[in-house]
């Protein structure tokens, strides 16, 4: 059995700060690695998302733990944020009936994204019968709303859904009943889900704040509290404190639990940075054939073997593979559609 791969960073301090959010994580010769301990406290948990948890992702791990996990420095630790995944149409009372959006434009009713559901509904049906994983399926379309957390943000208008990004989604669902792999899912379900929570107003998770002018967070500050308000992320410059690394195409919107309501620091790797896990500052990514010490410093499409590596992408030996892919008998391949997540419902996307 193969857990879905969490797109969420999972780090912590003993000074209360916790963020989650974006991608994170290695897939090693195994595929899925559960992530690295970083100097600090910093752990990461890999992957790409599984929907359900509160504020974004169930956890769970696939294959190897290690240094790959590209961990955050640490400094921050948590639950949900950005990647917070669902794909489906959802009401207060389970997945509302109704028609499928338009072909252009926003599709703020949970009705329009009924059909959305019913293909993932499907696909899992098909690929978990293919794969040999255990499904939990009988109440996958009614029960949709109670296993992806998508539901609560949609209800309440603090996220809208992109209509022509609903569409492509939907069809990816609809090929994948078929081809059963995630990660033609994975790309076109990303982006279906808008936030709508601008600077300063209250959130619940991060994937409700405006994603412009630049990555957000849901900050907040009550002890054990569940509303926050939506905060600008810190572009840390080289040699700034920061809390772990935004990378390159990641969506880096995240929810962080911090009763001092410090502002959350982050290293771009856009921007030519990583953040440093022992330092906790940034620093310049070291180019390919570089010296290395550790594979954050190589960057996502690289690893550290002495000097930095490129990974492995699909169809090439496992070096290892690029985070989105997996090793199997020493290839990279797409991960199976099939999981413990998808198999009891909790979808992909859109997120």
């Amino acid at each position: 059995m193969r857990f879905r791969r969490m797109a969420c960073w999972v780090t912590a301090l003993a000074g209360g700060l916790a963020a989650c959010g974006g991608k994170a994580g290695s897939n090693e010769a195994t595929g899925g690695s559960a992530g690295s301990v970083a100097t600090g406290g910093a752990v990461s948990s890999g992957g790409s998302a599984a929907a359900g948890a509160p504020h974004g992702g169930a956890s769970g791990t696939a294959g190897a733990a290690g240094n790959d996990g590209r961990s955050g420095a640490g400094g921050n630790a948590a639950t949900g944020g950005g990647g917070a995944a669902g794909s489906g149409g959802v009401s207060s009372g389970g997945v509302s009936s109704g028609g499928a959006a338009g072909a252009a434009g926003s599709a703020p009713t949970a009705a329009a994204l009924t059909p959305t559901v019913n293909a993932f509904c499907a696909a899992a049906r098909s690929c978990c019968a293919q794969q040999g994983e255990p499904a939990m399926l009988d109440d996958c379309e009614s029960a949709f709303a109670t296993k992806n957390s998508v539901a609560g943000s949609l209800a309440s208008g603090a996220i809208t859904v992109d209509a022509t990004a609903l569409a492509a989604c939907r069809a990816a669902y609809e090929a994948a009943a078929t081809s059963c792999e995630e990660n033609a899912v994975l790309k076109a379900c990303r982006g279906v889900t808008l936030g709508t929570v601008a600077e300063g107003a209250p959130c619940t998770n991060g994937t409700e704040c405006a994603a412009k002018p630049g990555p957000s967070t849901c900050l907040i500050t009550a002890p054990n509290g569940t509303v926050g308000v939506c905060s600008s992320v810190v572009h840390a410059a080289s040699g700034q404190s920061c809390s772990f690394t935004c990378r390159a195409g990641d969506d880096c919107r995240s929810t962080t639990y911090d009763t001092t309501g410090a502002k959350l620091a982050l290293c771009f790797e856009d921007e030519g940075l990583y953040c440093d896990a022992t330092e906790q500052h940034c620093k310049a990514l070291t180019p390919i054939g570089g010296a290395c010490t550790g594979n954050d410093q190589c960057g996502i499409n690289a690893f550290c073997s002495t000097t930095c590596q490129k990974r492995g992408t699909l169809g090439q030996a496992c070096l290892p593979c690029l985070d989105s892919l997996m090793c199997v008998d020493n290839k990279c391949v797409s991960p199976p559609f099939a999981s413990f997540a998808t198999c009891e419902g909790r979808s992909l996307g859109p997120y």
